[in-house]
């Protein structure tokens, strides 16, 4: 194990792939986190320095790729996300290992695909007493914050709570761990971080660390300052308003609309293109709020001194839908606008730029953080190292996802290049898109294209045996839902 002087560089983490193979095979046959740092010492992506780093994790919870100055029609919302990009390697097609906050994190957190670390929903039933009761990380699965504990490094969050509350397991072991607020935004919680790191300066610490940045900013549940919908929405002239009460009255609303097993949660009929429209205008206004706030973060860390010794990467967890397909928030579909996200990497005084459009899976940012910094990460992995793929030296492999969404749909899907497969397990039925002729997802042509869908569906029933679930598990299973939100 390496030996580091008491100085440290900075690694900070923002959230935002999978040759063609058997998942089940995905880690018996790869090396050893880590080892793959046996290039050439002088690789670009690896960090050299004589210093032990600290790794800053920022999550923009809820932020949609397509939202931001990244996408393929660029925005002009996220200006400080959009400088940080030019300075980083950006993953431009980010596959989110689920389309909500609970186990979407807990999969970075673990590099585990949601039905391996278990944190599939916020609440458990026992099937004896069907009492309900807060979920909890499994005591026996290694996270990365747990690796980097056991290096010596100190460890606090400063968060916006709820789905990344420390009881779910992510506070373990963290000397901090803010998350007294739910859908709390970054303008709460980058305060705190930033005057916990401008105390630590102060006194003089030593010990590299791991500190976890997040906010709700962009979320349904975060409400807009100030919101002025004549400003806004000029043009609107429906019923809403967009408030936290009325995202979750909607939200429930068309989760109601799933009486068996394969129904689709839908507010058509309720709500109108024009109704989206408007609910997308007050999100984007949200989106540059918290790319304010970030911002912020960054001139912070660039005035202690932190920011060009730093490792800098930038990722959110999932999206939102606004009617793109039939309903609005997220967790109840695999659709891209729930699971393309932001992910960015800085290496130190931004001096690698890359923009990488194979594409790539949350569940390989630690890894891939870790095989940069030279550390050995837990086992039995289901993300792997993205450096390879950034040196030239291993080809894209497939992307899997995934939503028990509070028991009210069991959805699965796979991605490969382009093609794209998503398995309804409570029909039984599978539909098939082709993102690049139809980003939106509009035309199935699972039956039109066979041989597609075959290969795919090969791919996803080695997904489900890796993750021990049967592909007939949810086939016509009604379960009562958790309507705890």
């Amino acid at each position: 194990m390496a030996r580091f002087p008491s100085r440290a560089l900075l690694v900070v983490v923002a959230f935002v792939l999978g040759a063609c193979r058997d998942p089940a095979a995905a880690v018996s046959d790869r090396a050893p986190m880590g080892a793959s740092s046996s290039s050439s010492p002088s690789s670009r992506y690896r960090v050299e320095h004589d210093a032990a780093p600290n790794v800053i994790l920022v999550s923009m919870d809820a932020l949609r790729y397509d939202r931001t100055g990244l996408g393929p029609r660029p925005t002009t919302l996220t200006p400080n996300l959009d400088a940080l990009a030019r300075e980083s390697v950006v993953f431009h097609e980010t596959e989110s290992a689920a389309p909500w906050t609970v186990p979407s994190h807990m999969s970075m957190w673990t590099a585990r695909y949601p039905s391996r670390h278990g944190m599939v929903n916020k609440l458990r039933t026992d099937p004896v007493t069907l009492a309900t009761t807060d979920a909890s990380l499994d005591p026996a699965i290694e996270t990365f914050p747990d690796r980097l504990r056991a290096r010596g490094y100190d460890a606090a969050a400063f968060t916006g709570g709820a789905g990344v509350s420390a009881r779910f397991g992510f506070g373990r072991g963290f000397e901090t761990y803010l998350d007294d607020r739910r859908f709390a935004g970054m303008d709460y919680s980058r305060p705190k971080a930033t005057a916990w790191l401008r105390a630590r300066a102060s006194s003089g610490g030593k010990r590299p660390f791991f500190l976890f940045f997040h906010g709700y900013d962009v979320h349904g549940q975060h409400p807009l300052v100030g919101l002025d919908r004549a400003r806004l929405a000029p043009s609107y002239r429906g019923a809403l308003d967009g408030s936290i009460e009325e995202n979750a009255k909607l939200r429930e609303g068309g989760l109601a609309q799933i009486h068996k097993a394969g129904d689709r949660a839908s507010l058509e009929g309720t709500l109108t293109r024009d109704d989206g429209l408007f609910l997308r205008a007050v999100y984007d206004a949200k989106v540059a709020a918290a790319d304010r706030e970030l911002g912020a973060f960054v001139r912070e860390l660039r005035d202690l001194g932190l920011l060009e010794r730093s490792i800098v990467a930038v990722v959110s967890d999932h999206g939102d839908e606004f009617m793109e397909h039939g309903h609005v928030d997220h967790g109840h579909t695999l659709f891209e606008e729930q699971l393309h996200v932001v992910m960015m990497v800085r290496f130190p005084s931004g001096a690698v730029h890359d923009d990488v459009r194979a594409p790539v899976q949350t569940v390989d940012l630690f890894p891939t953080l870790f095989d940069a910094l030279s550390l050995s990460g837990p086992a039995d992995v289901d993300g792997k190292s993205l450096v390879p793929l950034l040196e030239g030296r291993a080809a894209s492999s497939p992307t899997f996802s995934e939503s028990d969404y509070r028991l009210f749909v069991h959805h699965r899907a796979v991605r490969e290049g382009a093609s794209k497969l998503v398995l309804d397990m409570g029909r039984g039925e599978v539909s098939l898109f082709d993102l690049a002729s139809d980003p939106g997802e509009t035309h199935d042509l699972a039956a039109s294209q066979p041989a597609v869908r075959a290969r795919l569906e090969g791919l996803l029933d080695g997904y489900l045996r890796r993750t021990g679930v049967r592909r007939d598990q949810f086939l016509g299973v009604r379960e009562s839902p958790i309507t705890i939100f």
